[in-house]
């Protein structure tokens, strides 16, 4: 049992790192908006606000590609404010870094707080597992991240349900709230 918790750890570890190499400011990044026609406004920046926003839901296929340095960000539409470092990406939202992929409707990224988040149909994929939610909630300073609405973690040996699941990744702890079962195979190859 031991090595599934190990296992859940590790993909915490992969949100934390995730989330804090989304904070843009200070780095070089590149933004690419695909699959629109030469003649389409699809972007907007405004530099007294410092607002940058794109938009490309009326062309299929169409998407907005951010990255900064192993993080890549891609959706249909995004608003960037880079006052307070407030990154916002929606329309089928995907945040990759290495051996790791977030997928849900909505994320943002809160850099002044330090905090990201994933809202609609949360998944969350690594080597080692993948957690489904309604919602993930990360917050770097306190290294906790709040996994909620009907969460499901599936890994090789067993697969976790319930719908809060709380990763506390200083002191290696996981919580679950509420009522939650699990399957487990303890057969060992």
């Amino acid at each position: 049992m031991t090595k599934k918790w190990i296992v859940l750890f590790v993909l915490a570890l992969v949100i934390m790192g995730a989330s804090g190499a989304c904070q843009a400011q200070g780095q070089r990044g590149r933004l690419e908006i695909m699959g629109v026609p030469a003649d389409a406004a699809t972007g907007r920046y405004n530099r007294e606000s410092g607002v940058f926003a794109a938009d490309v839901r009326d062309f299929a296929g169409a998407a907005i590609h951010v990255t900064f340095e192993e993080v890549r960000l891609v959706g249909q539409k995004m608003e960037w404010r880079t006052e307070d470092d407030y990154l916002i990406f929606t329309g089928g939202a995907t945040l990759t870094k290495e051996d790791f992929t977030l997928t849900a409707e909505t994320v943002e990224y809160f850099g002044s707080e330090k905090r990201l988040q994933a809202v609609g149909s949360v998944v969350v994929v690594t080597e080692d597992a993948t957690v489904y939610a309604q919602q993930l909630d990360y917050d770097e300073e306190t290294d906790r991240a709040v996994f909620t609405g009907q969460v499901k973690v599936e890994f090789e040996d067993g697969v976790l349900e319930g719908e809060k699941f709380v990763m506390f990744l200083e002191t290696r702890e996981l919580q679950f709230f509420g009522a939650f079962q699990g399957l487990f195979n303890t057969e060992r190859e």
